[in-house]
């Protein structure tokens, strides 16, 4: 935590698995509650919070955030926590982490997220110490970022505020995911000169997705019909094939191939993830 007269604020930034995080020390405290319908939420200060950071961005270039619901719900609960308790920190004693706080208050498919709290005397002291603090700025300004949810809360004359940002990416149905590879296959083979594969509908490969789903892991029996190559891996992107593929999808020799995905949240990916089966015959 960084502190400057009466400004405190702490910023979090998260990339898949990895966290930077500079955060206040954490004091044991009473059992984490979400305090939703708190009466002392400023809507006015959460706007004029959007409006300072998308002037910010506009300044630097930078496309402005949209506000997602989900997000705010998240950031709302943060604060009223934060100001209950009268402490900074991005979680606190007995609350989840950021992706899990984001991952039950939203649907969203999110590569990136991150989060920046802070506490002081108004919204204009809050946005300087922010602005003027370089993680925290960064935050503020990643081109990378598309969405935002902005939640403020009162305790006497402080206000707690919270900013959870997110990349948020489009979302596809099982056959849409499926398709997307697909053509991602053919396109491998387009590059290297080759006929095209023949798509074989073979439904042990999304068994065997969803088989490791449900285990949260890729290390699952293979399938019953392997194939001569067999690759299970997962990715936000369907239509993005791992390198380690390409060389067998280039293979002159190889004919045919299935593909089989599931969608789903588990403790790893909080937010979502496909999981995918790639047979090559």
């Amino acid at each position: 935590m960084r502190r400057q007269v009466s400004i405190s604020f702490a910023c979090l930034l998260v990339f898949g698995l990895s966290s930077v995080s500079f955060a206040a020390n954490r004091v044991s405290t009473s059992a984490y509650s979400s305090n939703q319908s708190s009466p002392n939420f400023d809507a006015a200060a959460e706007r004029e919070f959007l409006a300072l950071a998308n002037r910010a961005r506009a300044d630097a270039g930078v496309p402005p955030l949209q506000v997602d619901e989900g997000l705010t719900q998240a950031a709302r609960a943060h604060s009223a926590d934060m100001a209950e308790r009268r402490q900074l920190s991005h979680q606190l004693p007995g609350e989840p982490g950021l992706s899990e706080r984001i991952a039950a208050t939203s649907h969203l498919l999110l590569d990136q997220s991150g989060e920046n709290v802070a506490y002081a005397g108004s919204v204009t002291q809050a946005q300087n110490g922010l602005m003027h603090s370089p993680p925290h700025r960064e935050n503020l300004l990643n081109p990378a970022y598309n969405l935002v949810g902005i939640g403020v809360a009162w305790n006497g004359t402080l206000l707690y505020v919270t900013q959870d940002f997110g990349h948020g990416l489009r979302t596809y149905s099982v056959a849409q995911a499926e398709d997307l590879a697909a053509k991602s296959v053919g396109e491998v083979r387009r590059v290297a000169h080759l006929p095209n594969l023949t798509r074989a509908d073979n439904t042990d490969a999304r068994e065997v997705s969803c088989a490791m789903s449900r285990a949260d892991s890729v290390n699952t029996p293979a399938p019953r019909d392997s194939g001569i190559f067999v690759l299970r891996y997962t990715t936000m992107q369907p239509e993005v094939i791992p390198s380690s593929a390409q060389q067998v999808i280039d293979n002159p020799r190889t004919q045919s191939f299935a593909v089989g995905v599931c969608y789903a949240r588990t403790n790893t990916y909080p937010s979502g993830v496909y999981w995918f089966t790639l047979i090559l015959y």
